[in-house]
């Protein structure tokens, strides 16, 4: 569980571990990335008054790491079988998840990573179920390849020994590259049930809710581009040319209106270096002309 600026949620997402009923042994491990409000407070107090305090390794960072440092920090404090991961303003609702999971990837050994549904609480409180269709999936390496299929708050998987690479801290989207990462290193198979296990919280302060849709564009051409160097795909095909294409072509577009011309440019040959428009270069190369030195 990492945490930062988690005040008025993090006792409820504790809360949500400590509730698990299992035959196993838990530790729950914190890091607080030195947050700037009263979330060590919080913290101390359930330390002091919960009967289930001593299961709770809580690091209280001196000085803030960020949030790849502190996720990769957190990682390397883990010593049991199993991870799970909880950030510190979602929480767990169902008390039997840690069990089912455990009890799943102890019998089916070709599956990697057990995940389940969320629900979505908004800033508004309003809620809505994540995964819509009430069918348990399987996923390979190749799903994803173009997006995260899995949402982090439900997620379990083995710990197993794998390398984090350099290009970890300048992701967006950690939780998405570590299934890259492990399912590259292990075993070949992620499972994701319909069953709700977790509230995943969306605040106006969270990170992706503030992207702009040029910034969202940006970190998922990235995002994707990153993982296939990762991987060594030289040729982006399939799902991931599509979404490439989605990105490329909205990010051309909205430059385009403020008149960046450079830029403008750029995203254009960069796309024909991964996946190509669908309209050939010749025509945006006259469309751009016309844009900036006509209108």
């Amino acid at each position: 569980m990492i945490t930062y600026g988690h005040e008025n949620f993090i006792e409820e997402a504790i809360n949500g571990v400590l509730m698990q009923e299992c035959d196993f042994e838990i530790e729950l491990i914190i890091s607080n990335d030195c947050s700037p409000d009263k979330t060590d407070a919080v913290i101390q107090k359930i330390l002091k008054t919960h009967p289930k305090a001593s299961t709770i390794n809580y690091i209280n960072q001196e000085n803030n790491l960020g949030i790849a440092a502190n996720f990769i920090f957190t990682l390397e404090q883990c010593n049991g079988k199993y991870i799970a991961i909880c950030e510190g303003d979602d929480y767990w609702i169902d008390p039997l998840k840690l069990q089912k999971q455990v009890d799943f990837l102890e019998t089916n050994e070709d599956y990697l990573i057990h995940s389940g549904n969320a629900i979505l609480l908004s800033s508004d409180l309003s809620r809505e179920t994540l995964i819509k269709d009430n069918v348990d999936s399987t996923f390979v390496l190749e799903d994803f390849l173009s997006n995260n299929n899995l949402i982090t708050c439900t997620v379990m998987f083995r710990n197993q020994k794998f390398h984090i690479p350099e290009i970890f801290n300048k992701i967006t989207f950690l939780d998405w590259f570590l299934y890259v990462i492990l399912m590259k290193n292990g075993r070949l198979k992620a499972y994701r049930s319909v069953e709700i296990y977790s509230i995943y919280r969306v605040q106006n302060s969270g990170v992706m809710i503030n992207l702009s849709e040029l910034n969202s564009c940006n970190t998922h051409i990235f995002q994707i581009i990153s993982i296939h160097n990762y991987l060594g795909i030289n040729k982006i095909k399939g799902k991931a040319r599509e979404k490439l294409n989605y990105y490329f072509n909205t990010r051309y577009n909205l430059v385009l209106k403020e008149k960046k011309y450079v830029e403008t440019l750029k995203i254009v040959c960069t796309n024909f270096q991964y996946c190509k428009f669908k309209t050939p270069l010749r025509k945006y190369l006259s469309d751009l002309k016309l844009h900036f030195f006509v209108n």
